[in-house]
C-alpha cells in the first residue's frame, strides 16, 4: 500500500502521518520494530529498498515513511522509484507513506523527471493534499480543537487568533493549548486571547530575533531559556523563528529593492509594526545568513518531527555560531 501526502498545511498532514504510525504501532507492531522512516532529501533507492524490506521477523508489515522525496538532488531516483513502486506494488503489502510538503504549484513547480513520480503518487488511491485551509475551514478547525479539550471558542476570539497568527496551524495549535489551561470556565474569549496571546506574538519572538540579528549570544540563550521556562513547545519555538526569518529574508530583498515602508506592508501583507521592527533587523543580517539560518531551522524543524532532533541543544548550538 502506497500512502501519498503533501500540500502547504504541514500541520495536517504531519498529524495525518502521526495517526498513521499510531494505528500501525497500535494493531501491528507494538514495539516500532518494522517502523522505519526515511529522509528522501538524501535518501538512494538502495536505502529504500533496504528500509521497506527490513524489520522484524515477527511482524508480517512493515511501515516505510519517505519524508521529501522531491527535493532529492538526484534526478535519476525519481523515475528508477517510479519504476521500483510499479513492481513492488504488486507482489508487496507493506505500507508505504511518501510526505512532501507543497508540491507541483505556480510557486513550487516540479521539474520534469520529478513530475512522473508525482503523477505516479497522486494517482494512487491513498492520495491526499493537504492544501492551506479557507478562514470558514480554519474557524471549524479552531472550534473542533477546542472542543477536544472541553472548551469552547467564540467567533470574535477565533478570528482574532486566526489573525494574530497569520493563519499558521502549528502556531494556532500551540496557542489553543495554552488558552484552554488559561481561560476560566468553558469558553475562551476574545479578551482570553488579547491577554495571553497578543502578548506573547508581539514580544517573545522579537526579542529573541532582536538578540540575534544584535549577534548578543548571552540574550539571546537567555531569552530562549525563558521562552522554555514559560513553557513553550520545541514546535512553537521553531515554527514562530522560521516565520520570523522568512519575514526577514522578505523584508531584506524589499530593502534591496529599495521599497517604502507602506509599499512593504502592502506587497507583503505585514503589518507596518512587523516592518518597521523587522526592518531593523534585516539590516543586521546579509540575506546569504539570513537565508543559511532559514534552512538551518527548516532542518532542525523536520528532526524534530521525524523523532531525530535535540531542539533546544540545537537552538543554543545556532546562536553560539551567530
Amino acid at each position: 500500500m502506497i500512502i501519498f501526502t503533501y500540500g502547504a498545511d504541514t500541520f495536517r498532514s504531519r498529524r495525518f502521518r502521526q495517526e498513521l504510525k499510531n494505528k500501525f504501532t497500535r494493531d501491528i507492531d507494538p514495539l516500532a520494530q518494522s517502523l522505519n522512516v526515511v529522509d528522501g532529501q538524501t535518501a538512494t533507492l538502495k536505502e529504500i529498498n533496504e528500509k521497506i524490506n527490513t524489520g522484524s521477523l515477527f511482524v508480517t508489515k512493515r511501515l516505510t515513511v519517505i519524508e521529501n522525496i522531491f527535493k532529492n538532488k538526484k534526478t535519476d531516483l525519481f523515475a528508477a522509484l517510479v519504476a521500483y513502486l510499479k513492481k513492488l506494488t504488486a507482489a508487496n503489502d507493506n505500507i508505504i507513506i511518501f510526505r512532501d510538503e507543497e508540491l507541483n504549484t505556480k510557486d513550487k513547480p516540479l521539474k520534469a523527471e520529478a513530475k512522473k513520480l508525482f503523477a505516479f503518487l497522486a494517482q494512487q488511491p491513498y492520495s491526499r493534499e493537504f492544501a492551506p485551509l479557507t478562514n470558514g475551514q480554519l474557524l471549524a478547525f479552531i472550534k473542533t480543537e477546542a472542543a477536544n479539550y472541553d472548551k469552547k471558542m467564540d467567533l470574535a476570539a477565533a478570528t482574532l487568533l486566526i489573525n494574530l497568527s497569520g493563519g499558521d496551524l502549528w502556531i494556532i495549535n500551540n496557542e489553543i493549548k495554552k488558552l484552554v489551561n488559561y481561560a476560566a470556565g468553558d469558553s475562551i474569549t476574545a479578551t482570553d486571547v488579547k491577554k495571553l496571546s497578543a502578548s506573547s506574538f508581539n514580544e517573545n519572538i522579537f526579542g529573541l530575533t532582536d538578540a540575534l540579528s544584535a549577534k548578543n549570544k548571552k540574550l539571546a540563550i537567555d531569552l530562549l531559556e525563558e521562552q522554555y521556562a514559560a513553557g513553550l513547545s520545541d514546535e512553537y519555538l521553531l515554527t514562530m523563528l522560521i516565520r520570523q526569518f522568512k519575514i526577514l529574508l522578505q523584508i531584506h530583498a524589499a530593502l534591496d529593492a529599495r521599497l517604502s515602508p507602506a509599499d512593504m506592508a502592502t506587497q507583503l501583507e505585514l503589518h507596518p509594526f512587523v516592518i518597521k521592527k523587522g526592518a531593523v533587523q534585516a539590516r543586521n543580517f546579509s540575506a546569504l545568513a539570513l537565508k543559511n539560518y532559514l534552512n538551518r531551522l527548516i532542518h532542525l524543524d523536520f528532526l524534530n518531527k521525524t523523532g531525530q532532533g535535540d531542539v533546544k541543544t540545537e537552538l543554543t548550538l545556532l546562536i553560539s555560531s551567530l
